[in-house]
């Protein structure tokens, strides 16, 4: 099994279908190992089978819908009771953002459940690039709505005579804090409940002979609960971020 930097070996993955094609592990596809490129691949595939399953699923909409429309309607209504409940007044606009966000990171935390696949999220690069995504939008949006200035006064908080001890604190929280625990939240978790899978499945021969008994499987059910948690937390802390940047929450509170 190739590892994540140089094709050594890597005794706490399990191999993906990209491991076992008959590539050398030491070849260089852009600049990327065979196995570094497997987190990549693996989103892609997602996303591709996203795209797709949209199209089909969407193509013929019924009034009076089916098995598959109802199923849809259903996640589509309770991601949009979840966006609003956390941002309130300005959440119509970021349903779609914060919906694909919910169900992307879902989906790739439950890729690792399948044999010879991967969870992307077990990556820190996966974690980071989207919580980067969540950065951009966060204050993109902070200073589309309040502007410079009051985007400032923001960072500033209140009252404006601690704005010296405030706003340092405001500005290293939003570029440091919170994208690392952001990031490494999803990507720890992810990456604990994989290890510990490949570990009971390495254990399972060594207990048990060569009878194929699933000791890993009490590990799956919790993994599954795992990854449904880890995508609803990432999602709902990137909802309360962009809403707590266009100053909902200040609003919420000068209301009180």
């Amino acid at each position: 099994m190739s590892g994540a930097g140089d094709g050594s070996e890597n005794t706490n993955e399990l191999p993906s279908f990209v491991d076992l094609m008959p590539i050398d592990a030491h070849s260089q596809f852009f600049g990327l190992t065979k196995h570094e490129l497997v987190p990549i691949i693996m989103s892609v595939g997602i996303i591709i089978f996203l795209g797709i399953f949209s199209i089909i699923a969407t193509r013929r909409l019924q009034k009076v819908p089916g098995r598959l429309q109802a199923l849809l309607e259903i996640i589509v209504e309770g991601l949009e009771n979840f966006v609003k409940s956390q941002m309130g007044r300005v959440a119509g606009p970021f349903i779609p953002f914060i919906g694909t966000l919910f169900i992307y990171i879902f989906i790739m935390n439950m890729l690792g459940q399948i044999p010879l696949f991967h969870s992307p999220t077990s990556n820190f690069n996966t974690t980071i690039a989207l919580t980067l995504i969540v950065f951009f939008v966060t204050h993109y949006q902070g200073l589309k709505n309040n502007g410079v200035v009051g985007y400032l006064k923001h960072m500033a908080g209140k009252p404006i005579w601690l704005a010296p001890l405030v706003f340092p604190l405001h500005v290293m929280q939003e570029l440091l804090s919170r994208p690392l625990s952001l990031s490494m939240r999803l990507f720890g978790n992810i990456l604990g409940e994989d290890t510990i899978i490949a570990i009971f499945i390495g254990f399972s021969p060594l207990l048990l002979g060569f009878i194929p008994i699933p000791m890993h499987l009490p590990m799956v059910f919790l993994a599954l609960l795992g990854s449904t948690i880890q995508a609803m937390i990432f999602s709902l802390l990137a909802s309360f971020y962009i809403a707590g940047a266009i100053g909902v929450h200040e609003e919420e509170e000068d209301h009180h």
